[in-house]
């Protein structure tokens, strides 16, 4: 069985995921990395690398197809959630091929990605969202019925990589803020990412003070829940959790299956829920595998070792799904050279 990650960038420890996950399994097959920049570490480690065009590049998925023909990939499993819009459009088509996509379907997706509405969306789960406010003007009159008030944060409806975030405390700051996330939206990917024009791309929102958590919620390919990961953060760096304890807390294991069934999404998503003392509340929801399951896997999870179960037709084994609760972890780097003749190119990123 063939795998292709990809936008794999630094994600070394997932391809080992995968790979060791077809060694256990007895399965014969290569873990194949694909990322749009030559010197990406990650493309020093797959049994098979290419280097293939930006998500936002219209011979993208030509590429993904070349690759999946070329090694009969069975499993595609995307790291950026740039990309996922663009490989869930094309979902049948690679499907068609033999593949099986860990994406949700186009309509998830763009509810998933739109965080001006997820109050709307998650209210008929019994899931609490902050209040948002597409417009100044509604954030303003917010302010003035004393139905929120500052700090507020303003940000990408469709954000990414903590990109145009900005906390503010008064309304000048808040315009100043809005007008900066907008023109930062044209600069970069989010753009590409969105039918919306970048002055409807982004919203005002209430700051929830408190505990931060990162839940992760894994649906199989019919979209049937079948777990989740809960973890404390501890520390950030860079927009990504650089230390984190591993909890299996009750209530918010609630929350993850009632997220993963109503969704009904396939594959992996993951969220950032805060708690304020009383409620918890979803901030984002990212419909990819997020950087921090590593974590959860060094806790004892193997979700690569279900995906390629999934794939395979085989059955889950439960000590795939569950997590040792109340174990501290914490990133660290590590360096490997670049030998750019590792990446090959497809036809279409020559």
């Amino acid at each position: 069985m063939n795998i292709l990650l990809t936008s794999t960038a630094r994600r070394i420890d997932f391809v080992g995921f995968f790979q060791q996950a077809l060694k256990n399994a007895n399965i014969t097959g290569k873990v194949i990395v694909a990322d749009p920049e030559d010197n990406a570490p990650s493309l020093q480690v797959g049994d098979e690398s290419y280097i293939i065009p930006h998500q936002t590049d219209e011979q993208y998925m030509a590429a993904i197809f070349e690759i999946c023909k070329r090694h009969k990939v069975r499993c595609l499993v995307p790291l950026n959630d740039w990309e996922v819009p663009k490989l869930s459009a094309h979902k049948r088509e690679l499907q068609r091929l033999g593949v099986s996509v860990f994406t949700p379907d186009i309509p998830i997706v763009d509810k998933v990605r739109d965080k001006g509405k997820y109050r709307e969306l998650l209210e008929s789960f019994d899931v609490k969202a902050p209040r948002s406010y597409i417009h100044v003007e509604e954030a303003i009159e917010a302010i003035e019925n004393n139905d929120v008030s500052f700090p507020l944060i303003v940000k990408p409806r469709n954000g990414s990589a903590s990109i145009a975030i900005e906390f503010v405390n008064s309304i000048e700051e808040m315009k100043f803020a809005y007008q900066h996330a907008v023109q930062t939206i044209k600069a970069t990917p989010l753009d590409n990412a969105t039918y919306k024009k970048a002055e409807d791309n982004v919203i005002i929102q209430e700051v929830v003070e408190g505990e931060k958590f990162s839940v992760d919620i894994f649906n199989d390919l019919n979209g049937h829940f079948v777990t989740s990961f809960i973890r404390k953060q501890l520390e950030m760096r860079g927009g990504d959790v650089d230390r984190c304890v591993t909890v299996n807390n009750p209530e918010l294991l609630g929350i993850a299956e009632r997220l993963g069934k109503n969704l009904g999404h396939a594959g992996y998503i993951n969220t950032d829920v805060y708690y304020d003392g009383s409620h918890y509340y979803v901030i984002d929801i990212n419909p990819r595998f997020g950087g921090g399951y590593a974590f959860s896997h060094r806790a004892g999870a193997d979700i690569p070792a279900a995906i390629i179960a999934i794939s395979a037709g085989h059955e889950l084994k439960k000590e795939w799904l569950t997590q040792n609760s109340h174990t501290e972890l914490a990133r660290h780097d590590t360096v490997v050279q670049i030998d750019k003749k590792k990446g090959k190119y497809t036809a279409t990123a020559q």
